[in-house]
Protein backbone atom coordinates (compact mmCIF):
# COMPACT_ATOMS: atom_id res chain seq x y z
CA UNK A 1 0.00 0.00 0.00
CA UNK A 2 1.23 3.51 -0.42
CA UNK A 3 0.11 6.29 1.62
CA UNK A 4 -1.67 9.35 0.00
CA UNK A 5 -0.35 13.17 -0.49
CA UNK A 6 -3.25 13.29 2.32
CA UNK A 7 -1.45 10.59 4.56
CA UNK A 8 -4.31 8.14 3.61
CA UNK A 9 -4.68 4.08 3.32
CA UNK A 10 -6.68 2.06 2.40
CA UNK A 11 -7.41 -1.26 4.34
CA UNK A 12 -8.17 -4.55 2.15
CA UNK A 13 -11.62 -5.57 2.26
CA UNK A 14 -10.60 -8.91 3.36
CA UNK A 15 -9.12 -7.26 6.28
CA UNK A 16 -11.56 -4.91 6.88
CA UNK A 17 -14.19 -7.84 7.51
CA UNK A 18 -12.41 -9.70 9.29
CA UNK A 19 -11.76 -7.63 11.82
CA UNK A 20 -14.96 -5.56 11.92
CA UNK A 21 -13.82 -2.24 10.65
CA UNK A 22 -17.15 -0.79 9.46
CA UNK A 23 -17.71 2.23 7.79
CA UNK A 24 -17.20 4.98 10.42
CA UNK A 25 -15.78 2.83 12.93
CA UNK A 26 -13.05 4.26 14.69
CA UNK A 27 -9.53 3.16 14.67
CA UNK A 28 -6.60 4.05 17.02
CA UNK A 29 -2.86 4.29 15.73
CA UNK A 30 -0.84 3.35 18.03
CA UNK A 31 2.78 3.68 17.68
CA UNK A 32 5.33 1.22 18.08
CA UNK A 33 9.01 0.67 18.31
CA UNK A 34 8.85 -0.77 14.85
CA UNK A 35 6.16 0.72 13.32
CA UNK A 36 2.13 1.74 13.71
CA UNK A 37 -0.28 -0.51 15.08
CA UNK A 38 -3.84 0.07 13.86
CA UNK A 39 -6.84 -0.91 16.43
CA UNK A 40 -10.15 -0.46 16.69
CA UNK A 41 -10.79 2.64 19.16
CA UNK A 42 -12.69 1.02 22.23
CA UNK A 43 -15.10 2.70 24.37
CA UNK A 44 -13.17 3.73 26.99
CA UNK A 45 -12.17 6.87 29.15
CA UNK A 46 -9.48 8.55 27.88
CA UNK A 47 -7.37 7.18 31.58
CA UNK A 48 -8.48 3.59 30.05
CA UNK A 49 -7.16 4.41 26.96
CA UNK A 50 -4.19 5.96 27.85
CA UNK A 51 -3.34 2.82 29.92
CA UNK A 52 -4.54 0.02 26.92
CA UNK A 53 -1.78 2.10 24.81
CA UNK A 54 0.74 1.85 27.39
CA UNK A 55 0.22 -2.01 28.37
CA UNK A 56 0.12 -2.77 24.40
CA UNK A 57 3.59 -1.22 23.27
CA UNK A 58 4.92 -3.16 26.03
CA UNK A 59 6.14 -0.18 27.70
CA UNK A 60 4.69 -0.88 31.39
CA UNK A 61 4.91 -4.74 33.07
CA UNK A 62 4.38 -6.12 36.28
CA UNK A 63 1.46 -5.99 39.04
CA UNK A 64 -1.32 -3.60 40.02
CA UNK A 65 0.90 -2.49 43.01
CA UNK A 66 3.78 -1.96 40.50
CA UNK A 67 1.40 0.48 38.07
CA UNK A 68 -0.56 2.14 41.18
CA UNK A 69 3.52 3.05 42.52
CA UNK A 70 4.48 4.42 39.79
CA UNK A 71 1.46 6.75 38.54
CA UNK A 72 1.40 7.92 42.01
CA UNK A 73 4.73 8.47 42.59
CA UNK A 74 5.00 6.44 45.80
CA UNK A 75 8.04 4.41 46.52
Amino acid sequence: MKVTDKGQVTIPPKLRKRHGLLPHREIEFVDQPDGVLVVKAAKLTRGSRVLATLLRGGKIKGHTDEWLRLTRGTA
